[in-house]
């Protein structure tokens, strides 16, 4: 029999309390702080080691977070320095003469946002569409709402609840879980295949329908050939396809995963950013900045992700101890091995909590805030019922993304509506039905995969 102590019950009501300020829509890092004091407190009964602890959970989580920054703020970095040389113009121009129709627009601009989310992240890879492919887009028959909403669910959905190629998501959901991100990957594919085709084409028909009843927007507002392009413009643009192409063939052939991964996808980013520096005026000091640029959006992304994640670490056993100390428990996982003892647990209920965790963690509008959470209950459920961990995993952290990642939560949609101006309260309307029954879809593979 797990023996529950004083300090579970302190962590139990400590995520209680932080749900709540989720569902009141509430920022959650003050009341992750208050609960990573509160256990520290009521572990060591030390107030000075508990202001301690305070500091080792942040700097833990920020360590086991790291390389995610890292590659992160790279691939920003580099796609402001492409962007500036208009090599963006060049890469989507090819595109530009099979925009003419709606639903030709709808899978031409989902699957390019799609491809370049995967590689340069959702964020930069709406500035680069909408900044380019707005004007021909509107012009084909799409209006801004349809627009915006195709690029949340392509890219913000789709892509970012994969991201097989940066590995940003999974990467922190297997840290927590304790298994190579690769595994993690392999695992969650069927998960992430069923939820994003059944969202995709659910919303292809909302959307369709949404546009026969209205008039064509003859907006063409296009921006292309307004910015500068370099000749060498050209050359570093078909570098940049090949780089990353060749990456994906390497990543492939030789079984690159994980780290090496993420190294390899980096270092292109960083000679794509020299290559797209070199060719501009003072491109030692456009290095520095482009550089400091993509840091600075790095971090205030992360920033309050390792201040939540700080918290959630301590519900695993292995980075509880290097937080407080050896005496330290697995208290989300002791949780739930004493819930088991106490409350039937199958396949069913398990898969529908990492479901409901997901739907939970999502309305703080980050999708990695409940990356840890979910990666810990997986490990505590799977060694319980004896089932496929990164498989439980996947559907909690495919559910997080979908819900918080920018897709059906109001203030998690701003990337867009900063580049296209729509209510986000309209977004999240047009997005909701189609991932619910996506998110369904997904809850239902699991179970029968489990």
């Amino acid at each position: 029999m797990v023996g529950i102590t004083g300090t579970h019950i302190v962590y139990l009501i400590s995520i209680f309390v932080i749900f709540i300020f989720m569902l009141l829509r509430k920022d959650i890092i003050f009341p992750c702080i208050l609960g990573i004091l509160a256990v520290a407190m009521s572990q060591t009964k030390n107030i000075l080691k508990s202001i301690e602890i305070l500091y080792t959970a942040i700097f833990v989580s920020g360590k086991e977070l790291w390389q995610v920054i890292l590659i992160i703020s790279l691939i920003i970095a580099m796609s402001r320095a492409l962007d500036d040389i208009g090599a963006d113009v060049v890469i989507t121009k090819p595109f530009l003469h099979f925009l003419n129709t709606p639903s030709k627009s709808f899978w031409i601009i989902g699957l390019l946002m799609m491809l370049l989310s995967f590689f340069l992240w959702p964020s930069p890879a709406v500035g680069l569409i909408g900044a380019v492919l707005i004007g021909p887009v509107l012009k084909s028959g799409f209006d801004e709402l349809s627009f915006a909403s195709l690029v949340t669910i392509f890219g913000f959905g789709a892509a970012l609840s994969g991201d097989f190629f940066i590995q940003g998501v999974p990467s922190v959901t297997a840290k927590t879980l304790g298994i190579p991100t690769s595994k993690l990957i392999l695992s969650s594919l069927p998960v992430w295949g069923v939820t994003s085709l059944a969202t995709i084409i659910i919303f292809y028909f909302v959307t369709m329908k949404e546009l026969k009843s209205k008039k064509n927007n003859d907006k063409t507002d296009n921006n292309v050939g307004k910015k500068k392009i370099y000749k060498e413009s050209y050359i570093i643009s078909i570098v940049s396809v090949i780089f990353f192409a060749v990456d994906t063939f390497l990543m492939y052939v030789l079984k690159i995963r994980g780290n090496a991964a993420t190294a390899l996808i980096g270092g292109s980013a960083i000679i794509i950013l020299l290559a797209s520096s070199i060719v501009q005026k003072d491109f030692l000091n456009k290095t520095g900045e482009y550089l400091k640029s993509g840091f600075l959006s790095g971090i205030r992304t992360f920033a309050p992700i390792i201040l939540i994640s700080a918290f959630f670490f301590l519900g695993e056993l292995t980075t509880a101890k290097q937080v407080i100390g050896p005496n330290a428990k697995g208290y989300l996982m002791d949780l739930g091995l004493y819930l088991s003892k106490h409350i039937p647990l199958n396949k069913y209920t398990v898969a529908l909590m990492q479901l409901l965790v997901g739907i939970l963690t999502g309305l703080s509008g980050s999708g990695f805030s409940g990356l840890p959470l979910v990666g810990a209950l997986s490990k505590t459920f799977a060694h319980t019922l004896n089932i496929n961990s990164s498989l439980l995993a996947s559907l909690g952290e495919i559910t997080c993304i979908w819900v918080g990642g920018g897709t059906i939560i109001p203030w998690s949609v701003v990337p867009v509506t900063a580049i296209i101006k729509v209510d986000p309260d309209s977004i999240v309307r047009r997005n909701l039905l189609p991932v619910i029954i996506g998110l369904i879809c997904g809850y239902i593979v699991t179970v029968l995969l489990l």
